[in-house]
């Protein structure tokens, strides 16, 4: 399966106009933004959406007539993005004549068939074609947790880089979600060259573009499983997660790790009904007092 992983923009716009754009374009997958009080990388001000999704705006240095605001959606907020929300928000920028800078994007490839040991192997051996810097200790990357728990259950991770942290290109391969996972990180001014070209074409054609672009910057020759990946683009499984209920999902683990002990010793206390009667009222009185923009798109779940 093939997927956007991470999207991050500048848009040489002010706040209010990039809020125009967020509601067209991400509002209904992300809900709407909420202003965090504070500011972080040279921005004075965040507002964050569903599922870690920021924008960050009123850079420190920005003049009045020369506001920009940076978007930054990590890899679950991707998820519950429709691909075709990427190029048709470029498609709006440039048709209105909006300056702006896709500053990375993470491109997923999920299970390959080939795993983080082997790919680590072949890309420190005679078999790789690219332009990376061997003799850079930053460019070929192992790390393993041998009793770390993956997603699926399996004990034992690994993951391997190739590409420094600083390049515009870099690729990890890692089996932490269970199957193996590649990614594809572009970054500055080759993200925004590499994503014009990937979202000028059809979804269906995506996967075909990009792994050119993958080829461009590390290849292997005399590699089976290399040939397979990189020859065929599997059919598409695009699965898109609801943000809303994986926020009020995310809600209920923090109850399990962080309240439940808590409750279960306030309610021996007190007893059962009496218990119930005094949260009750805790209940009441927060849902008077609390602040509802920060959680207004979770609260469209209520009936």
């Amino acid at each position: 399966m093939f997927s956007i992983h991470w999207f991050a923009v500048t848009i040489h716009q002010d706040f209010e106009h990039v809020k125009m754009i967020w509601s067209e374009f991400f509002s209904l997958g992300l809900g709407i933004l909420v202003d965090k009080g504070h500011g972080a990388r040279g921005y004075k001000q965040i507002s964050e959406a569903l599922l870690g999704a920021k924008v960050y705006y009123d850079h420190v240095t920005a003049k009045d007539d020369k506001q920009h605001c940076h978007i930054e959606l990590p890899g679950s907020a991707c998820e519950a993005v429709l691909p075709s929300v990427f190029p048709d928000l470029v498609n709006y920028l440039l048709q209105n004549g909006i300056r702006f800078s896709i500053k990375r994007v993470d491109f997923a490839f999920d299970g390959v068939d080939f795993t983080p040991r082997e790919f680590f192997e072949a890309a420190k051996s005679d078999k790789l074609v690219s332009l990376v810097k061997r003799e850079n200790s930053k460019s070929f990357r192992w790390f393993e947790s041998p009793f770390e728990r993956r997603e699926n259950g399996e004990v034992g991770t690994s993951t391997a880089y190739v590409g420094a942290p600083s390049s515009d290109r870099m690729v990890r391969v890692y089996d932490s979600r269970g199957d193996t996972r590649l990614e594809f990180q572009v970054r500055d001014e080759r993200a925004h060259v590499v994503c014009l070209d990937v979202f000028a074409h059809p979804w269906a054609e995506w996967e075909y573009v990009l792994k050119a672009h993958l080829r461009q910057f590390i290849d292997f020759v005399q590699t089976d499983w290399w040939a397979v990946f990189v020859s065929l683009a599997y059919k598409a499984d695009l699965k898109i997660s609801a943000a809303r209920r994986v926020s009020l999902s995310r809600m209920e683990e923090w109850f399990d790790r962080q309240v439940v002990v808590a409750l279960s010793v306030y309610e021996d206390v007190w007893g059962h009904a009496d218990a119930q009667h005094r949260l009750d009222r805790l209940v009441t009185r927060a849902r008077a007092t609390r602040d509802r923009s920060r959680y207004m798109s979770v609260l469209q779940l209520a009936g």
